[in-house]
């Protein structure tokens, strides 16, 4: 027990308490729902506003069939664009070059031949040049309604209706890239030829990870000042600097990445929801919410109108501010500004420890005790919040997408992990209240928010989520403590003080789960601890109190009980929903690979089997297949298949040099079957690669080097070796890769799933 410190004596009335819990709940679902989607116009909407149905259009025209680099849907995409903006007027060319991807972890490089779109409308006065930019490339088997075609939508729409207006100040660019997905290889190509002619620029990036959702922009480039101002006047903009940190723990990328590092201004700009669909078969124009395509329109034109009649260099003199989102708008603010906040928190927490100390309602051991409590129960809240989702996976794995692990309906998942994470903290509460004064526990988690702020402030962003919500109840909890005893002022007070909270941090439990179930889960657990903690006062006068042990005891036991009870009826509901056959046809991942050594070939998998199908042709033991897929050091479901007709690529050695221990060997990669990609790994055992070059562009060296070359064509593509030899014949393994699983004799797709990424690849090895 905490002998030092004796309850709080001032414990508020509970029914009122109660009361204003679900009023704060009522407050901050609010938030939510208030902001309404915007309202699809039609084909009919006045020339000069951007129309989803004009979008559409586009969408539905490149969105028939897979883009994958290479494939015949690629090409007919590219033409179809170049003819549209033409058709505005636009100054309409392809830049086509070579883009190329080098991992820094040594693995196998990704490049290709990219055909960047680029058409220009000139500005009657240019400071620099405003760049609207999508990519138009998919990931192989899929139509890329969402990924990226809600960027193409936007920026062609977008395009037009700026057409339609007054001639603009700066230069307006529309920028499609290619290669996007296999290494945002069109970006780079383009950053890295780019023209000085450009001046300063602005990039207006448009993403998807999903079909639906409100679009946001989860990353601004620094100084952002200036942009975030000309974002502020958008309708309907959302922004949050946390996004950016958020963003780079999640294995994605985009096109920004190559926009920022080149020097540019930009804004990075995504739905997030319906992330089942995301990369899958069933990413089409018709599942694509025409409220999310007209609400990024909607943003990116008004967005770019600002942008085109400003003076683009004063951009850099902009400064850093810190952006969050709130139901009335954007709320941002210097850099300065969240540090003055941060160190005013700190200092009122420290005040709230002195004074919970003299008035011996707290200890320094206490104190110190209840912030390791808080520790360990923030924690166990996203695990928690984390578990319902995971443990369904393991249950039945089917209902997962194989690209991004989220079920097609996860709303009853994510009630669960918030009834979980909820659970858990009044379990812990009524755990802790024990052994620990009330005074302690508010004082210890206010002093965990306190030092973790502190600790984020470097991350732009990251204490300001703390602190925004935090500082005004604390200053609520102050006044109800030490300045008003008359009922009703300090329930008042306490009131007051966590409506900021509520309409900060129930949206921020929301957009959590953007991220998807297994990331957004967690953090949704977070944010719901500290929405708990900011309210502790009103939960204390809630929950019962420590001069009732016994019901502590109990209510504990029932607190506990009902948390699994409800997690569980959530769980099962959501797996009702989301049952095979109830849903949109669940996925599977199907590779093939052709050994055409030993005219052997094998079907594999990174994911485990998910259906009786795939058990039917995944029969043997996981586990790496380096000859059949060189790329992979993955565990792969395998087993035996049919062996196809297809030709091996091909190796025409076009010259071979030695001198001093080194060798030169330029080489000819093609694939005779018309394959989208080809690749080459020298055998490490053999030689070491000291310098390349790949269809003239220089590839990294690498002890273990190998590459993916999409887009080669028919004539295949020029490879430069500079080799170490380490014995006489140089081992290289070649591959080529395509997409079509009905090259299989006997391959029958399944009726009641789809295939993503169906990959078909013909293996060779050679000595030279």
């Amino acid at each position: 027990m905490d002998t030092t410190a004796s309850d709080d004596p001032r414990v508020l009335p509970r029914l009122p308490s109660l009361l204003t819990l679900l009023a704060l709940l009522v407050v901050g679902l609010a938030a939510v729902l208030l902001p309404a989607p915007a309202t699809p116009l039609d084909t009919g909407a006045a020339d000069d506003v951007f129309s989803a149905g004009r979008a559409a259009t586009h969408i539905e025209a490149v969105s028939a069939e897979p883009r994958a680099l290479g494939s015949p849907a690629h090409r007919a995409a590219r033409e179809y664009l170049v003819g549209e903006l033409e058709e505005l007027g636009w100054r309409t060319s392809v830049k086509s070059g070579v883009g190329w991807f080098s991992p820094q972890d040594g693995t196998t490089q990704r490049g290709a031949r990219v055909h960047n779109i680029v058409a220009l409308l000139p500005g009657t006065d240019p400071t620099g040049t405003v760049v609207l930019a999508a990519h138009y490339d998919t990931v192989r088997g899929s139509p890329g309604a969402g990924d990226d075609g809600i960027g193409i939508g936007t920026v062609l729409e977008s395009a037009r209706a700026i057409t339609a207006g007054p001639p603009p100040r700066n230069d307006i660019m529309v920028l499609l890239t290619d290669g996007e997905e296999d290494g945002l290889l069109g970006a780079d190509m383009f950053t890295s030829t780019r023209s000085p002619s450009l001046g300063p620029t602005v990039v207006l990036n448009h993403e998807a990870r999903g079909n639906s959702g409100a679009p946001v922009t989860f990353r601004i480039s620094d100084p952002n000042g200036a942009l975030i101002e000309a974002l502020a006047g958008a309708p309907d903009a959302s922004a949050d600097s946390l996004t950016q940190l958020g963003f780079e723990l999640l294995p994605n990328d985009t096109d920004f990445k190559h926009f920022d590092n080149a020097g540019f201004h930009a804004y990075d700009t995504a739905i997030s929801r319906g992330s089942a669909f995301y990369h899958s078969p069933l990413d089409t124009p018709d599942r694509l919410s025409h409220e999310s395509l007209q609400q990024m329109g909607e943003i990116a034109l008004a967005t770019a109108h600002s942008l085109i009649d400003a003076d683009l260099t004063e951009l850099d003199s902009g400064g850093e501010k810190v952006v969050t989102t709130t139901p009335w708008g954007l709320l941002y603010y210097a850099r300065w500004v969240e540090v003055a906040l941060t160190a005013l928190f700190f200092v009122a927490v420290g005040w709230l420890v002195i004074a919970r100390i003299r008035r011996a309602e707290a200890s320094i051991w206490s104190v110190a005790a209840a912030a390791g409590v808080s520790v360990a129960t923030v924690g166990a809240t996203a695990l928690a919040a984390w578990l319902p989702w995971w443990l369904a996976q393991r249950l039945a794995p089917g209902m997962a997408s194989p690209v991004v692990s989220e079920p097609y309906r996860p709303g009853m998942y994510e009630l669960a992990a918030v009834v979980a994470a909820l659970g858990v903290l009044i379990t812990a509460y009524l755990w802790a209240r024990k052994h620990l004064s009330a005074g302690s526990l508010v004082v210890g988690a206010f002093v965990l928010i306190a030092v973790v702020a502190a600790v984020a402030l470097p991350f732009s962003g990251a204490a300001s989520a703390l602190v925004l919500p935090a500082l005004p109840a604390l200053v609520g909890m102050h006044v109800a403590r030490f300045v008003v005893d008359r009922p009703p002022l300090p329930v008042v007070a306490v009131t007051i003080g966590s409506i900021p909270a509520a309409v900060l941090l129930v949206p921020a439990v929301v957009l959590s789960f953007d991220a998807g179930l297994m990331f957004g889960a967690p953090l949704a657990g977070v944010f719901v601890a500290v929405l708990f903690v900011l309210t502790l006062t009103l939960w204390e006068a809630v929950l019962p109190s420590s001069r009732t042990s016994v019901g502590i005891a109990s209510v504990t036991r029932v607190a506990g009980t009902a948390t699994l009870a409800s997690v569980l009826v959530c769980a099962l509901v959501a797996g009702f929903l989301n049952r095979d056959g109830a849903t949109e046809p669940r996925q599977e991942h199907l590779w093939y690979a052709l050994n055409s050594d030993l005219d052997t070939a094998v079907w594999a998998s990174p994911d485990s089997p998910r259906s009786e199908w795939s058990r039917e042709l995944l029969i043997d033991q996981a586990s790496p297949l380096p000859v059949e897929f060189p790329w992979r050091d993955e565990q792969m479901a395998h087993g035996p298949a049919p062996v196809a007709p297809l030709q091996a690529p091909e190796v025409e050695v076009l010259d071979d040099t030695s001198a001093g221990g080194a060798r030169e060997l330029r080489l000819r990669l093609s694939s005779p079957r018309g394959a989208n990609a080809v690749g080459l790994w020298v055998d490490s055992t053999t030689a070491t690669v000291h310098g390349a070059t790949v269809d003239g562009h220089r590839a990294e060296p690498a002890e273990n080097f190998g590459f993916r070359f999409w887009g080669a064509g028919p004539e295949g593509v020029e490879v430069t070796l500079t080799l170490s030899v380490l014995e006489d014949r140089v081992g290289l393994r070649i591959i080529d890769l395509s997409d079509d699983l009905s090259v299989v004799p006997g391959y029958e797709p399944p009726t009641d799933r789809v295939v993503v990424a169906p990959t078909v690849v013909v293996a060779r090895s050679l000595r030279i």
